[in-house]
């Protein structure tokens, strides 16, 4: 990635960037940094490939507990 500076006058910048001098006639220094696209890792994926995606954390001691998990949270509340 090529980084260019340059050394402009402060008033070709100001049709661009609101600058904070009041002087228009000093030296600012221009630095541009090309800015890069991050790719995504994501791959688009249809609701019917994750099924199961979560398999292997799933603990079939709970499964009964989950079935009535609602009911008792809000009979102890």
């Amino acid at each position: 990635m090529e980084v260019i500076r340059k050394i402009v006058s402060a008033d070709l910048l100001s049709p661009f960037i609101d600058l904070p001098w009041t002087r228009r006639d000093i030296q600012v220094e221009l630095i541009v940094i090309p800015q890069v696209e991050k790719t995504s890792r994501k791959r688009e994926v249809s609701a019917k490939s994750l099924k199961g995606c979560l398999k292997e954390y799933a603990n079939p001691a709970l499964w009964e507990k989950e079935q009535h998990a609602w009911e008792d949270n809000i009979s102890e509340k």
